[in-house]
């Protein structure tokens, strides 16, 4: 049961870039979106305007994806967006922009971090450290945030991630969790954390 001061959090992947398409990692990586991930922007702010007119805050993570999927949906709410670093993407250092199927079949990748969440790439993150600020992220948009409904863009890795740490207090659990860009997913942030909405693209049919 919803409490006065639990928070109802909309997290928002960003529209498409040209690496999702490739199936490359892009974390830090500052790609910029698409003309499918500008319109699918559009598309999200359109159907966030009519659904939720009660957004009290607007967070963002400050790469330029998310940052411009952001302000699409602000210029419909009148809202600022609040960059929160905290809600950038897994960065992997020297392994940036690689395929997801060579980060495995060159690098065991994905071996190694799922058998060791504390394993970094040079110059990159560990699975722990992503779950641990994420989830400071979480704690803190719930604090400024009581009671009130906010939206949160951000990046698909972390999301999960964020997910998995907050729902089953584990992030190795991250895989469950798959987000499609402009997705809609609601949960709500307190003592009792819920999932209200996951992966939601009904906006996207024409896309």
């Amino acid at each position: 049961m919803q409490t006065k001061q639990d928070t109802s959090l909309i997290l928002v992947r960003h529209g498409q870039i040209n690496a999702n398409i490739d199936k490359r990692w892009h974390g830090w990586t500052d790609s910029s979106l698409n003309d499918t991930g500008r319109q699918q922007a559009e598309r999200a702010a359109e159907r966030i305007a009519r659904e939720h007119p009660d957004i009290a805050a607007l967070y963002a993570s400050p790469l330029q994806r998310t940052r411009h999927t952001a302000e699409a949906i602000a210029k419909l709410l009148n809202l600022d967006v609040i960059l929160e670093p905290n809600l950038k993407e897994y960065g992997i250092g020297v392994l940036e922009d690689e395929k997801f199927a060579d980060l495995e079949r060159k690098y065991s990748f994905f071996t190694r971090v799922k058998t060791d969440p504390d394993f970094a790439p040079e110059g990159g993150e560990s699975i722990n450290q992503v779950a641990a600020r994420i989830s400071e992220a979480f704690n803190l948009i719930q604090q400024q945030h009581q009671g009130k409904k906010v939206l949160a863009v951000s990046h698909g890795a972390i999301m999960a991630l964020g997910l998995a740490r907050l729902l089953h207090n584990n992030p190795m659990e991250w895989e469950r969790y798959f987000f499609q860009n402009t997705s809609l997913t609601e949960v709500i942030l307190g003592q009792s954390p819920q999932l209200i909405q996951f992966n939601s693209v009904e906006h996207l049919q024409d896309v």
